[in-house]
Parts: C-alpha cells; structure tokens; sequence
C-alpha cells in the first residue's frame, strides 16, 4: 500500500516529490517524507499525517536540491510516528531509503546487525534495508544494493540515496512494483504510474531483481548478478493516465485481483513464515489482557458482520475465549452485559459506519476494552477505540467489497493466533495455522486464475430469480457471503445458511429454477456438507459446487465446480468466497447489472 517517487533533473525536487505523493495518496497512508540531496549531506523530512497537513511545514529552503526521494506510509512494522515514517536513515545519514513491500527475514537481520553494533532508531524492516546498504556500501551502489538481494528474504521495491551520489537515485525490485519514468533532461522513479504523468513520456518496468542507477541523463539497469541489461521502454499510455481501473472493466473486477497482494502485505506484517513470531504490540494488549478477558464481542453490518462470525468462530476454535457476533444495529438494543474483561472489536472498512459507530459507545461507558479492525486508521471508529488493526486492503471503490472482505478475515485470523498464544495454546496447535496463513496469497491467485469456471456457471444460472447458497463450520459463513455479493450486484435474491438448516425450511424451495451453491472443501464436515449436496441431488436440484482440484465425488455430484486449492480448514473460507465473488461478478456482467455502483446501496452507510 506505501508509494514511492523519486525525482533526479534541473527543478526543484521537493514541490515533484510533494506532487507525487498527493497522487499516490489513493493508496492510503498514515505518514509521508522526503530526502532531498544538497552539499554533500540528505536532508530528511518525516512526519505522521496527511500531505495537505503536512507540506507547508516542510521548509523549501531547507530541502532545497535537484534529486529526492519520497515515500507515503501505510504502517506494517511499527506504529505510524515521526520515527517510523519514510524515508529511514542508514549508517548515521549517509543513506536515506524508501520502501515497498515486506522484508521477511527482518528478525534475524535485525539481530545480527545488533550483534554487529548497528543501533536501531525505528521498528521497521525499512531501517533494517538502510543500515544493510550503508554497511555494504564502498564506492559501488550496484554492489551494495545486490547485498540486499541476496540477503532480504521477501518482496519489496526500494529507493535509496547516498550522500556520496549526487544526482543520483538507485532503484532495487523484487515482487513490488516499480518504474522508472523518462522525461527531458530528468527522470523519476515510482511505484506506479500516476507520479509519472506530466513529467515522463516514457517509462521502463523493472523486472524481478533489477536494480537501476538514476540520474538526470542516463538509466543503466542491472540485473542480479550485477550485468548491464536492456529493458523494454514503453510510452506512457494516455489512455491509463488517470487513476481508473488500470485496464480492469470494473473496479470491482480490479480490487479482486489485487486481494493476493493485500493479504501477503497483512500476513507478512504480522507473523514470520514460520509461524513463531506475532508482531501485535500496536494494539495495546499485552498477554494479561488477553488471559483476563472472558469473553469477546465482534460487532459488525454487512459483510463485516459477516466477517464478525468468522472471527467469533476463529477466536474460540484457537483461543478459546467465548466470542460471539453481533449485528452492529441491534448491540445497544439487547443491553449486553459489559466491563473491564469484555472486549469488543468493531469491523469495519471505512471506519466510519454509522451503526458500527454507535455500537461502539455501550462498550465505552462501561469501560470495556475496544478494538477496531479497520481499513482506514483516521477514522471515526479509529479514534474512538483502544487501538486499531489495521487490515491493508487499501482504497476499495466497488461497492461490493472483495479485498476488504478477504483482509478483514486474514486479519481476524492472525488477532485469534495471537490471542492463542498469549493464553498458551501449545505451537503445534498454531504454528499449522500460522504457515497456512503464508500459503494463502498464492491459493488466491490460483482461484483467480479458474474464473472461467464461475463464467461458464454464470451463463447457466443468470437467468434464475433465486439462489440457495450453503456451507458449514467456518463455511457457513462463506455461504452468507456468496449470497450478499449475488443479491447486491445481480439483483439475484439469495439466501444463504449453514447448510443443517436446509432440511428445516429452504428444501422446500430445490428446483431446478433454484440453484444451489455449496462450499465442500477439505474438512471436520464434508462428508455432511456433501450429504446435504446429495439431498439436492436427489430433488432434481441445479448445483455448483465449490471443491478442491482433486475432488472427483464433488465433480460426480455437481453440474459445476469452481475449484479452489486446498488450505487449512480455518484458513480456506478466505480462499473459498473468491469464486463466489467471480461468480457474482459474471452473473451482473451478463445481466448488465451495474457492477460498481448498484442501485440504492453506497460504500459507506454513516445513519442508522
């Protein structure tokens, strides 16, 4: 979610690198900065905020120069603050760097430096990348910069200065994004394209493990090994100069296939790949809150409470604590009994929905312990409760929401891991759990590739007037989902239920004019859930059927199977509603709903 750009030409560098952000500020952000290079020495300017608050304090003289940096900030590792914003200084302000994306491995790195006798200021693995780069640095950049590569495991996209190179930007790839924009005597560097337009009619994508030295005149690539090589430069097209949907028809089409990206930065900020190491300590809890609470309330409307009984269910399968769901309109109506050992988490994405808000306040007055699971920190929710987990989806402009979903479950997840631990479930119970959670960004990215198959369903089934959606355990609530983003973009009308509660009422509607959508992956309750599909079956019932790839009693049962790959059984709801959002989406197309903006719902619902 952080953006980068990076100026090196004949104009001031600061008012670019302001501008820069202010486009990049689509991604959200909680603190920006800048480095700009005079005489010798970087000048840094850092600060939590938003850009419009915070660039009249930034001094031009000061920062005056022809090359800089700049970054905006969605917190990971570290509370967003002065000393954890962008850029993080190396070897006492010899190097300033900026940075997307996850060092893995930051931990270990961290420790060795410290061994080393490298001071940390900060608690980011941004600082740990700076203080690499300065130590490795001896008069070759490319050098020093290839140290990164081979040392950092995971995926990232850098900008460094070094107050030995005037004039001078390097550029570091790997997995994150990053372009290098080619302009009249200046170029740019940034994280996508929006920074670029204006100024560059060109731009150069660098490609996995590129690294590339900057300068007003010149862009001279390398690839890993250190050896010069030729990359494509393309025009920038005018066509995608707005923000748009970078190519994508729908914004809704757009932030699903940006959901493994989004839950890799989640999963990456807040647990190492091998499932020991939870990094929770911005939320205020320590381990005595988590062992005194008795009991947990999730509050939640829509698809966050949705996302609310997933993570009731996830809190008391692994921590154990009694968790339970509450529609976020009718918390305050049943007067719940609240104290000191109670906590309440509010889910929300925008943090400012209005009946979420007002849920919140009971819980207040009663000196209870509060939470937010949030998309947007500045929110209304987020000032009002105890501490914020923050779920990374970014901007989510669909009104139905994909990433959001998704994110808000993994984040849920990683909290019940971590309240878990604290309350000393054994590591064998977790750690599965925890690597699961790693496995998760790929499993998504499988699922989106079959998108075919929700299409050729969609063809079938869009022109039915109802749908049954089921699932079990964990599941159950996936059902409910797939059946929210049916009604809400199709105009479809769905239901959906755990699927036992089918023989005490909704059989009765099993035609061939009612399909039913059943989510049957690997688990304590398959066997039933396919039972259940069996009893469709045998009603002349129309089926889909969500399955793992290797599933033949799924295939023999189904008349369509959206595949999904195999996951832990509380991992895989998260991987399980992408093709129930692909489904949803294919059905609207061919009906010629309106995908993005559906009639009489918004975004963000802020009255009761």
């Amino acid at each position: 979610m952080c953006g980068i750009i990076g100026y090196t030409g004949g104009s001031e560098a600061l008012p670019v690198l302001i501008q820069g952000i202010r486009l990049l500020s689509y991604r959200g952000y909680d603190s920006a900065g800048v480095s700009v290079w005079r005489d010798g020495t970087l000048h840094v300017r850092r600060d939590p905020g938003r850009i419009e608050d915070l660039a009249p304090n930034w001094d031009p003289d000061t920062l005056a120069g022809t090359t800089g940096i700049g970054h905006t900030r969605w917190a990971t590792h570290g509370v967003p603050n002065r000393v954890n914003a962008h850029p993080q200084p190396g070897g006492e302000g010899a190097v300033a760097l900026v940075h997307n994306g996850i060092v893995e491995n930051d931990l270990a790195l961290r420790a060795e430096l410290e061994a080393e006798g490298v001071e940390f200021a900060s608690d980011t693995d941004t600082e740990i990348l700076a203080q690499l780069f300065a130590r490795a640095y001896d008069g070759d950049p490319v050098a020093a910069a290839r140290t990164l590569l081979a040392r950092c495991r995971g995926q990232f996209a850098v900008a460094i200065q070094h107050h030995d190179l005037p004039d001078t930007i390097l550029a570091v790839r790997r997995g994150s994004p990053l372009l290098v924009g080619l302009g009249v005597r200046e170029n740019l560097v940034a994280s996508d394209l929006r920074p670029l337009v204006g100024r560059a009619d060109r731009v150069i994508e660098l490609a996995e493990n590129d690294i590339a030295v900057v300068t007003p005149t010149t862009v001279v690539v390398h690839d890993e090994s250190g050896a010069v090589v030729e990359r494509a430069i393309a025009p920038i097209d005018h066509a995608v100069r707005d923000i748009g949907k970078d190519g994508y028809p729908h914004f809704m089409l757009k932030e699903m296939h940006e959901q493994p990206s989004r839950l890799y930065e989640l999963v990456a900020a807040r647990v190492d790949p091998e499932g020991t190491t939870l990094r929770f300590d911005d939320l205020g809890l320590d381990d005595d809150d988590w062992r005194r609470f008795q009991r947990i309330d999730l509050v939640g409307a829509g698809t966050g409470f949705h996302a609310c009984q997933y993570g009731a269910y996830v809190l008391e399968t692994l921590a154990r604590i009694p968790a339970r769901a509450v529609m976020a309109h009718e918390y305050g109506a049943r007067d719940p009994v609240l104290g000191p050992d109670v906590l309440v988490i509010a889910v929300s994405q925008s943090g400012e929905t209005m009946d979420t808000k007002v849920a919140l306040q009971p819980a207040l007055d009663a000196g209870a312990a509060t939470l937010g699971v949030l998309n947007v920190r500045q929110s209304v929710i987020g000032r009002m409760v105890g501490g914020v987990l923050d779920m990374h989806a970014g901007p989510e402009i669909a009104v139905a929401s994909t990433k959001a979903y998704t994110s808000m479950l993994t984040a849920l997840l990683l909290l019940a891991l971590k309240a878990a631990q604290a309350r000393g479930r054994t590591q064998e119970t977790l750690q599965p759990v925890a690597q699961a959670l790693w496995e998760l960004p790929a499993a998504v990215t499988r699922a989106l590739e079959r998108f075919e198959d929700a299409a050729q369903a969609a063809r079938d089934i869009r022109r039915a007037d109802h749908m049954l959606f089921l699932g079990r355990g964990a599941d159950a609530v996936t059902a409910l989902e797939g059946a929210l983003k049916m009604k809400e973009i199709s105009y479809i009308h769905a239901e959906g239920y755990p699927a036992g509660e089918m023989k005490h009422g909704p059989i009765a509607l099993i035609s061939r004019e009612v399909p039913t959508v059943a989510i049957a992956t690997p688990g304590p309750w398959r066997e039933r859930m396919l039972g259940n599909v069996r009893e469709v079956k045998a009603r002349d019932g129309e089926i889909i059927v969500v399955a793992t790839e290797d599933d033949a009693d799924a295939r023999a049962l189904a008349d369509f199977v959206l595949t999904v790959p195999a996951l832990h059984p509380l991992v895989a709801p998260v991987v399980n509603v992408v093709p129930l959002q692909a489904l949803a989406y294919e059905t609207a197309r061919l009906r010629g709903c309106d995908i993005d903006q559906p009639r009489n719902l918004a975004k963000t619902v802020t009255v009761q």
